[in-house]
């Protein structure tokens, strides 16, 4: 099996938690397996609202999943970077981090791990040590052409079957929750 084959799976309950913290002024869907501009205009489509980058060029990178969460007429997005491993390197973080730079308008991402087998150490050594040290930002500003983009990740692992559970990441400003992420969302709606 691979990851693509958890996707949906995933998908579905990742819906399910996050609709338990937004009320019902909120409609999300996803998209998966595709290039990145046929996800922003499948999920705008399936959510009735037209794209808010009509005019800017979306790189045809080919990505895991894109969440799109709608209130009223806005949309907020979330992209996964999803691995089926035992556990996760910083070559994984970074694959995430270098896609949402490339994007630019996408300002949160997850890096979820679907575990396979058991592993009872979920991230790499010299990934958990960067994380234990407060080495790794998971949240960033760039800044091209004198516009501003703001970058916020989280760490995520999945058992197929069962639950979602998060890295916690709080002490490098890393999305730890579903609160969290709930909170970035209705941030960007204000």
């Amino acid at each position: 099996m691979k990851e693509i084959d958890f996707y949906e799976e995933f998908a579905n309950k990742f819906i399910k938690y996050l609709q338990g913290y937004l009320d019902n002024s909120f409609e999300i869907t996803f998209s998966q397996n595709k290039s990145l501009d046929s996800m922003i205009s499948e999920v705008c489509n399936l959510l009735k609202v037209s794209n808010p980058f009509p005019n800017e060029y979306i790189p045809k990178l080919k990505l895991d999943i894109l969440f799109g969460i709608k209130q009223a007429n806005k949309i907020h997005f979330i992209l996964v970077e999803a691995k089926y491993l035992t556990q996760l390197s910083l070559k994984d973080y970074s694959q995430l981090t270098g896609y949402l730079q490339v994007a630019k308008n996408i300002g949160t991402g997850l890096l979820l791990l679907i575990v396979k087998g058991t592993s009872p150490n979920k991230l790499s050594s010299d990934f958990g040590e960067i994380l234990k040290l407060n080495k790794l930002p998971m949240d960033w500003k760039v800044t091209v052409k004198n516009s501003e983009y703001d970058f916020k990740t989280g760490i995520l692992t999945y058992l197929p079957g069962n639950g979602i559970n998060w890295i916690e990441t709080n002490n490098i400003n890393g999305i730890s929750d579903f609160e969290q992420l709930v909170e970035i969302i209705t941030n960007d709606f204000q």
